[in-house]
């Protein structure tokens, strides 16, 4: 294998490695102003508006207390809005977790387009007594449809020692398929002696493939124990396929594994988040994995997705009851756990014209004990003056963020 292949060859594995990244805007305010508040006595749980709300300790770092408030034009033209929006991915490639006795003797792979990529790396073992997994020598690998082994099945072939000359992939070798083996169910078999429980995975992704994994939350910012609808289906080119079945579980930033029970109900699938425990990693990320099977006129199709989510645990909401005035908005907040909290919305106002016109978004943020509360999202009304627009104020998507624990826990 010449040098340009090796290099082809390793290019196209990164594609096998998925990552999805959430950027958390840490909201800077300044200007201060006093929160007008009504304490009362909060339960450990609590519930408003169909969400429990919980009870949890006040952070342990250092948390500023003191009211702030900023607020900044928007262009005159400007639309900004902050709706939530969903999140698609769309997979062309499925992984399987193995055992060395598996691969020693064979393990079944379907594919739907010549001349797929196929992975297989060692995983890292948690025990610090374990024996460190055995590399696979892509020369040791076999492939086999039916009863016939197939000669020169693969063109392309990068060991354990190419990976990591390239800082990629450590403990992994691969292989890509010859065009002429096509397409179907096989079997890929490793003549090399493994360690009989050792975990490998196998990645198997099919660039180009008409057969693809559509993945969709609503939203990658959600609430422990709510409810969410999601789109998930496998579709070729002439739309989707309505034989698939779908396995999903949770993946923690800890690295368990929590299962996760769906409904289908006219195409979609509705699921309930699990509780999810608290901690003080906060701003870490969930995955939600879903395993699907189809098939298309008697090929089997194979694939694997997954998303990263944000998870917040419900320590505050707002009740609804919010008044607009001249130089504020009053909002109604129930507090669960103690904490720093941040309103924020975008203000209109009627100009010139006598047009409703966005002109500034506004933030406050206040340090909150449990209770009901009612905190002011202040106006700059000087900014309101040189932008010329007058009352009546109008709000929209008010948002409510948990700054204690980085956690955007609602938005109107």
């Amino acid at each position: 294998m010449n040098k340009i292949i090796k290099i082809s060859l390793l290019s196209a594995c990164i594609s096998l490695s998925i990552s999805t990244s959430i950027n958390a805007n840490i909201l800077s305010l300044s200007s201060s102003f006093a929160a007008k508040t009504t304490p009362l006595i909060a339960a450990k749980r609590m519930k408003i508006n169909n969400t429990e709300l919980v009870a949890i300790s006040a952070p342990h770092h250092k948390i500023e207390k003191k009211s702030l408030h900023f607020s900044q034009p928007l262009a005159q033209a400007s639309t900004l809005s902050f709706a939530v929006k969903p999140y698609t991915s769309i997979s062309d490639e499925y992984w399987l977790e193995v055992t060395g006795k598996q691969l020693n003797s064979g393990i079944a792979l379907a594919i739907t387009k010549p001349g797929a990529l196929i992975r297989l790396s060692g995983k890292a073992s948690k025990s610090p007594s374990h024996v460190k997994s055995i590399a696979i020598d892509p020369e040791k690998i076999e492939l086999s449809k039916g009863k016939q082994k197939l000669d020169k099945a693969f063109s392309q072939k990068v060991s354990q020692e190419q990976f990591a000359t390239a800082n990629i992939f450590p403990n992994s070798s691969a292989v890509k398929l010859e065009q002429r083996v096509g397409r179907g169910e096989f079997k890929l078999k490793v003549n090399q002696a493994l360690n009989s429980e050792e975990r490998y995975l196998v990645n198997v992704k099919e660039k180009g493939s008409e057969h693809k994994l559509t993945l969709s939350i609503p939203s990658q910012t959600l609430v422990a124990k709510q409810h969410i609808t999601l789109d998930m289906s496998i579709n070729n080119s002439k739309g989707k396929l309505t034989n698939s079945k779908h396995k999903a579980h949770i993946k923690t930033p800890a690295g368990d594994i929590l299962p996760v029970n769906y409904r289908e109900l006219n195409g979609k699938y509705n699921i309930k988040l699990p509780e999810m425990t608290a901690h003080e990693n906060y701003g870490e990320l969930y995955e939600l994995h879903i395993a699907s099977q189809g098939n298309d006129n008697g090929l089997k199709i194979n694939r694997n997705g997954k998303v990263a989510f944000a998870i917040a645990t419900p320590t505050a909401k707002m009740t609804g009851k919010t008044v607009v005035n001249l130089t504020h908005a009053t909002v109604e907040l129930n507090i669960a756990s103690e904490g720093r909290y941040e309103l924020s919305a975008i203000v209109s106002g009627i100009n010139k014209q006598g047009k409703a016109q966005q002109v500034m978004l506004s933030r406050s943020a206040h340090y909150l004990q449990p209770g009901q509360q009612q905190v002011n999202l202040n106006f700059d009304t000087q900014l309101l003056k040189i932008l010329q627009v007058h009352p009546p104020f109008h709000l929209s998507n008010l948002r409510l963020v948990d700054q204690s624990r980085m956690a955007l826990l609602q938005q109107q």
